[in-house]
């Protein structure tokens, strides 16, 4: 049985996520019937990336979907789009929800379809309630801490088989992000010579990608000098691979942190995958990395 606040019911709260996540799942379609339409997308160019008037709506229906539904709930929300308000932020609640309305913007702004709405229920941390939307394949992915994942689109629910890997590095094929590919991330990947290297939009896409078997491991390359993904990026992904029976680690196969006072970083080099031999490739990379 999912875990949950004593006063709220898993299969009510299920079936709101539901209906809110194919509600999004709308208003993505109404956007792209005019994604060509500046004006109707609003997009500003902040410092971490282009933000869009469907980040904006998606953001605040989320937040007031679940305030109104559970109004004498405690729980709080840590959004991407929330920026000021994230700052410095200590959380008193050991209930909080992890958002990313839209994970893949210039994905959706140049309409390839590998964007995702990304939304996650933690407590004390730990992420209980996974779930990622990929519009665009029509595909809701859930995950339950202790009872599984499996997606649904809007009219069925689907068990997908997932199984464990054992590949080798040059076995591989490697999902990047296509606009974070610095110098020493291709040297790094020149250096795996992995079967093949997909550029990859949302991490969201990109984990769904690789529990329906079309990739074999994500690697995230974050410069210390330069942007690194956040909590709002990793959260909901890292539920559903994690309850899938993969990974998603550092470079040294160290699970991941969520909800560090005052930073939600996640930096460094991190890697994914649904390998049984996860923590040999973690050091393979780790030598490579130092030769």
């Amino acid at each position: 049985m999912i875990f949950l606040p004593d006063n709220i019911k898993s299969r009510e709260l299920l079936n709101t996520i539901r209906e809110l996540s194919w509600d999004v799942a709308k208003i993505f379609r109404s956007y792209n019937q005019e994604i060509n339409n500046s004006k109707k997308l609003n997009i500003k160019n902040f410092e971490t990336g282009p933000v869009t008037a469907a980040d904006i709506e998606i953001n605040e229906l989320i937040k007031r979907t679940i305030k109104n539904k559970y109004p004498l709930q405690q729980w709080e929300f840590l959004s991407e789009e929330d920026k000021k308000s994230n700052k410095n932020r200590i959380f008193n609640s050991k209930w909080v929800w992890i958002i990313d309305p839209l994970d893949g913007t210039k994905d959706f702004i140049k309409e390839t379809g590998e964007y995702a709405m990304h939304l996650a229920l933690t407590f004390k941390r730990e992420i209980v309630l996974g779930i990622v939307l990929i519009p665009q394949k029509n595909q809701l992915w859930i995950s339950i801490k202790g009872e599984g994942i499996w997606f649904e689109n809007e009219d069925s629910l689907k068990e997908y088989p997932i199984n464990k890997k054992n590949k080798k590095l040059n076995e591989l094929k490697i999902l990047t992000s296509k606009s974070h590919v610095h110098q020493k991330f291709q040297s790094l990947l020149e250096r795996m010579n992995p079967k093949e290297i997909i550029g990859m939009g949302s991490i969201g896409y990109k984990i769904s990608s690789i529990l329906r078997g079309d990739g074999d491991l994500y690697i995230s390359y974050a410069l210390a000098e330069g942007t690194c993904p956040k909590d709002w990026d990793i959260a909901a992904p890292y539920g559903l691979i994690k309850e899938a029976g993969g990974h998603f680690t550092d470079i040294n196969g160290a699970d991941l942190k969520f909800l560090k006072e005052k930073n939600y970083d996640q930096s460094g080099i991190l890697i994914a995958s649904m390998n049984s031999n996860h923590l040999e490739i973690c050091k393979n990379i780790s030598c490579l990395i130092n030769k």
